[in-house]
């Protein structure tokens, strides 16, 4: 379904590959109504397009020619932190992900989704929602048969951070993502956030799972 109206600002799309611009700047025009774009295929240019007032949505790939991390993302929003930022990238690495979350992303998208699920990420970005990728739900392949237990009352205490443990403390007393951002005052997204990062430290395979795990270290 498309959106009722035009969408309003520019669209900045960074990618070294020029087919693949021309495709999606295609995809939003249809899509989302998009009616003016900027591009980049390096990011000293995306640092010189964001001087542009009028763009609200930055598209960014992770291997431009000249990007150096991670601290890059952090460098557009204190740049411009009225930009929404989404990584559309062909990694589906957890650091990647989890890296470009905690450098400011407001959204991480794969680009083996299809169509439908891309237009569908990036609305919901636009709606002032967080996009963390289910892939970090995950339980990794290399994650030991059985270890799940030593590995959580051994290892994570160590790992957690202050406001990780009120999330997960939240998430054992089976608040929603919304209660847990009230009850700590945080918004609903960096909720999400801290609980993908700890997925991944519990090696959780979904929430229930997460609980769970968490019910060992909390009681």
């Amino acid at each position: 379904m498309q959106p009722k109206s035009e969408f309003q600002g520019t669209v900045l799309v960074a990618d070294d590959h020029q087919v693949f611009r021309m495709g999606l700047m295609q995809l939003l025009r249809r899509s989302l109504k998009v009616k003016r774009f900027l591009e980049a295929e390096r990011f000293a240019q995306v640092v010189e397009h964001l001087k542009d007032g009028d763009v609200t949505l930055t598209i960014l790939d992770l291997g431009m020619p000249d990007w150096s991390g991670p601290e890059e993302i952090t460098r557009i929003r204190r740049l411009r932190p009225d930009v929404q930022v989404v990584v559309l990238s062909g990694s589906d690495s957890r650091k990647d992900i989890l890296e470009s979350l905690s450098a400011g992303a407001h959204g991480y998208v794969v680009k083996t989704q299809n169509i439908d699920q891309l237009v569908g990420r990036l609305r919901y970005v636009l709606s002032g929602e967080i996009y963390v990728p289910a892939i970090l739900a995950e339980l990794p392949a290399d994650f030991p048969e059985g270890t799940a237990s030593r590995h959580v009352t051994q290892v994570v205490p160590k790992t957690l951070s202050s406001r990780q443990r009120q999330v997960l403390k939240g998430l054992v007393e089976g608040k929603s993502n919304k209660e847990i951002a009230r009850s700590i005052n945080v918004a609903e997204g960096t909720v999400k956030i801290h609980l993908a990062a700890l997925f991944k430290v519990l090696g959780a395979i979904n929430r229930a799972h997460a609980a769970a795990l968490g019910k060992q270290l909390i009681g």
